[in-house]
C-alpha cells in the first residue's frame, strides 16, 4: 500500500514537472505579464533585437493612463499582447498586419492584440521608440474599449494624442488646408489616410479633431463615448447622446477652433515668416533712411558749391573792373 502511494506521488511530481516545462516560452519570446500594473505582454524579437525588446516591451510609460480609458490591466485583463521587434515590417505580413508604407515605424492588429515595431537606426532612440510603441498600444486599448466601432480619423487622432507625437511646428499646414477647402473634411479622412491627403496632414487633422472633442468634456466624456460605441451605436448617435452635437455641428466647431487657434498670427510665428516680415520692415526703413540722408548730403554739397560760386563771383567782379 505504501509503495503504491509513493509511486502515485512520484507520478504526480513527474507530471507537474512536465507541465512546467511545457509552459516555458520559446527562445524568441520575452516575459509575459511579469510587471505589476501592466497587461500580459509577450515580446518577440528578430535576431539582434532581443535586448531592446527585453528592456522596452514592458515599459510602464507605454501602457500608462490614456484619455477616457480604464487601466490596461483592467481593459486587457483576459488578453495577451504580442509585441514584435523587427527591422522589416514586410516580414510580418502573415500576421494580418497589412503591408506598411516605407515611412511607417509601427503597425497594429488591434483585434488580435498584435503590435509590430520597425527598429532601424533612428528608432533605436528610446524616446522615439516609446512614442511609436505607445501610439500602437493606444490602438489596441481603444479597440478593446469600443469593440473597434470607431472611425479611422478618431483612431489615428486618439493614438496621436495619447502618444504625444503631435508636432506644433506643423500647425501651418492646417491654416492653408482649412482656408482652401470649404467642404466637409472629417467625412473624407477615413479614406484620406490612403488617398486625398498626405499622411502628415491626415494625422494633423485627426489629432486636432480628437483634441477638440476631448476639450468638450474631458475624460468622462470620452469614457461615455466609448461605452456608447461599444454598445454598437454609430459614431453619429454616440456624439448626439454624449455631447448633444450632430456630426455637422461638431465639424463646424472643430473648424472654428482650429482656425482661431492656428490662425495667421500662429502661421507667421511658427514658420518664421513673422521674423522675415520684421527683417523686411527694418531693411525698408534702413534703405529709406539711407536714401534720405544721401539726398540731404547731396543737397548740402550743392548748397556749399553754390555758396562758394557766389563768393568767387563777388570777389572777382569789382576788382578786375578797376
Amino acid at each position: 500500500m505504501t509503495s503504491t502511494v509513493n509511486a502515485g506521488a512520484w507520478l504526480l511530481v513527474i507530471l507537474f514537472a512536465v507541465a512546467c516545462v511545457g509552459t516555458v516560452a520559446e527562445p524568441e519570446d520575452g516575459p509575459a505579464g511579469t510587471t505589476p500594473g501592466l497587461p500580459a505582454i509577450v515580446a518577440r524579437a528578430a535576431p539582434g533585437l532581443e535586448d531592446l525588446a527585453a528592456s522596452t516591451a514592458a515599459d510602464p510609460a507605454v501602457w500608462g493612463p490614456m484619455p477616457g480609458l480604464p487601466p490596461a490591466t483592467e481593459l486587457l485583463a483576459f488578453d495577451t499582447v504580442v509585441v514584435w521587434y523587427t527591422s522589416d515590417l514586410a516580414e510580418l505580413d502573415s500576421l494580418g498586419l497589412g503591408r506598411a508604407e516605407p515611412w511607417v515605424a509601427g503597425v497594429a492588429a488591434p483585434a488580435d492584440r498584435i503590435i509590430a515595431l520597425r527598429i532601424d537606426g533612428p528608432q533605436r532612440n528610446l524616446p522615439g521608440l516609446r512614442a511609436v510603441y505607445r501610439h500602437e498600444a493606444a490602438h489596441v486599448m481603444l479597440h478593446a474599449a469600443t469593440g473597434g466601432n470607431v472611425p479611422r480619423w478618431f483612431q489615428e487622432g486618439y493614438a496621436q494624442a495619447a502618444s504625444g507625437t503631435w508636432n506644433w511646428n506643423d500647425g501651418w499646414r492646417l491654416q492653408f488646408l482649412l482656408v482652401r477647402r470649404g467642404q466637409s473634411m472629417l467625412a473624407g479622412l477615413d479614406t484620406g489616410f490612403r488617398v486625398g491627403f498626405d499622411p502628415p496632414t491626415a494625422y494633423l487633422l485627426s489629432y486636432t479633431a480628437v483634441a477638440t472633442l476631448y476639450e468638450l468634456a474631458g475624460d468622462p466624456g470620452f469614457a461615455s463615448l466609448f461605452a456608447e460605441l461599444r454598445s454598437g451605436v454609430s459614431f453619429e448617435q454616440a456624439l448626439r447622446s454624449v455631447y448633444g452635437l450632430t456630426g455637422r455641428d461638431f465639424e463646424q466647431r472643430w473648424r472654428r477652433q482650429v482656425l482661431d487657434r492656428y490662425g495667421w498670427l500662429y502661421l507667421f510665428s511658427r514658420t518664421g515668416l513673422i521674423w522675415l516680415a520684421v527683417a523686411t520692415l527694418v531693411l525698408a526703413v534702413g534703405i529709406s533712411r539711407v536714401r534720405r540722408d544721401r539726398a540731404r548730403l547731396e543737397q548740402m554739397v550743392a548748397d556749399e558749391l553754390e555758396a562758394e560760386s557766389d563768393a568767387y563771383a563777388e570777389f572777382d567782379g569789382p576788382g578786375l573792373g578797376a
